[in-house]
């Protein structure tokens, strides 16, 4: 698509902001206890803090997150719902019911919901629930390995090393379930920003997950009509040892294996923002994840970074349309914010649009289109800050205002008389 010059040119905004510094542009004035870390805004992109946060590492079970997002797009896609239910076949039940993995005990030949499985792979991160999820249309592990390599790919996660659903080492499945032609030692592996790529997608796209993600325990009913309580294993949301004052733990996923150490990809809300913070390989015992995460969330309420608003004032704009009238469309997008330091400025920022080419030709939309559409991003860009998309902040641009498909002669006649 061309680049948008002349009336995409009309929402190009320089911002500048006085007595404030941005935040996270490079590593913080702190050290997290961890081979990496980061902590992002997941509502803009915007990397807070980073240590070591692009080296890929073993996640182990934070896979599962990745995991839930395909199955939440095959429920989409109509191919499963949230009530279908899922037989225990006998390889998955031998993973289920070994102690030495996270479980839940499900029984081989009972059958689960859909529901149920997740909430079992995001609660007690259940390594056999999350299998039995990743058979649940009928693929194979190599084949939903691929699934899971595609939607990560569609979020900006290009070279994640993808071994299997659950985040254990190839030789740890059953036979049948592992992956033929790859190393027995090989499991999940993705740097600290990509983690938070796909924690930030979920939260933003698929709310009920999240929800579960933030539970504190479940019930899962048994073969025989009992029903027994799983308690989530996140200690940040169990545990008010872990607190900060004015966070909001509400999530999401722990890790832990022999070469991915302790792990934890967290959200939170703090000043009205949603929050995520990875921290990988945290040095120490299962409680370092939970202590080095409360730390980076301490951290930032010692150096008071607090979110600013910048207006842009170009920001509600009108373009133009193609097929349609009106013969622009106004289209506007929620402020951006941006973490910032106090004592110093910002940079000068240019706002820049990017329409949806499904929804555009070159630099005109087409009609028709409804009120409230998603039209494009508006992107922030500059130097001064970084973030997990291409560097640049952005939020959605929408339109305001309904565009009815027209005539050639009434689009003739209103450009006439306009």
């Amino acid at each position: 698509m061309k680049k948008l010059r002349q009336l995409l040119g009309i929402l190009l905004a320089i911002l500048c902001v006085s007595s404030l510094a941005p935040a996270g542009h490079a590593a913080a004035t702190t050290a997290v206890d961890a081979k990496a870390a980061v902590l992002v805004d997941a509502q803009t992109g915007q990397i807070i803090y980073q240590q070591n946060a692009k080296q890929k590492l073993p996640i182990a079970s934070i896979s599962k997150l990745l995991t839930v997002l395909v199955i939440e797009d095959e429920i989409t896609r109509g191919e499963l719902n949230w009530d279908t239910r899922v037989a225990i076949s006998k390889d998955v039940a031998a993973v289920a019911n070994n102690p030495e993995y996270s479980n839940a005990g499900l029984q081989q030949g009972a059958t689960y919901t859909v529901g149920e499985l997740v909430q079992a792979a995001l609660i007690k991160s259940a390594d056999g629930a999350t299998l039995a999820l990743a058979g649940a249309v009928g693929d194979s592990t190599a084949a939903f390995n691929q699934k899971m390599q595609k939607k990560a790919r569609a979020l900006g996660v290009k070279d994640a090393q993808i071994v299997n659903a659950v985040g254990l080492q190839n030789e740890d499945l059953p036979t049948k379930l592992q992956v033929k032609g790859v190393s027995g030692k090989a499991e999940n592996e993705m740097s600290a920003t990509d983690v938070a790529k796909i924690a930030s997608y979920l939260l933003a796209h698929y709310p009920r997950a999240a929800r579960v993600a933030g539970q504190r325990t479940m019930q899962l009913t048994t073969p025989n009509g009992n029903s027994k309580t799983l308690t989530n294993i996140n200690q940040l949301l169990t545990n008010t040892a872990y607190a900060v004052a004015g966070v909001k733990y509400t999530g999401l996923k722990t890790g832990t294996s022999h070469a991915a150490g302790y792990c934890l990809a967290s959200s939170a809300t703090y000043q009205g923002r949603t929050l995520v913070a990875v921290v990988l390989h945290a040095n120490g015992t299962t409680t370092s994840r939970f202590t080095a995460t409360q730390h980076l969330y301490q951290w930032l309420v010692d150096q008071q970074i607090q979110p600013q608003q910048l207006t842009l004032s170009a920001q509600a704009k009108r373009i133009t349309v193609k097929g349609g009238l009106p013969l622009k469309v106004p289209v506007q997008a929620p402020a951006l914010v941006v973490w910032t330091k106090p004592g110093a400025s910002l940079p000068k920022y240019q706002a820049v649009v990017k329409l949806n080419p499904h929804l555009a030709t070159n630099d005109a939309l087409r009609a028709p289109l409804k009120r409230g559409t998603k039209v494009g991003t508006v992107s922030v860009k500059t130097t001064g800050l970084s973030s997990l998309t291409r560097h640049r902040l952005h939020v959605d641009l929408y339109t305001t205002q309904q565009v009815d498909k027209a005539s050639f002669i009434r689009i003739l006649w209103h450009r006439f008389v306009d």
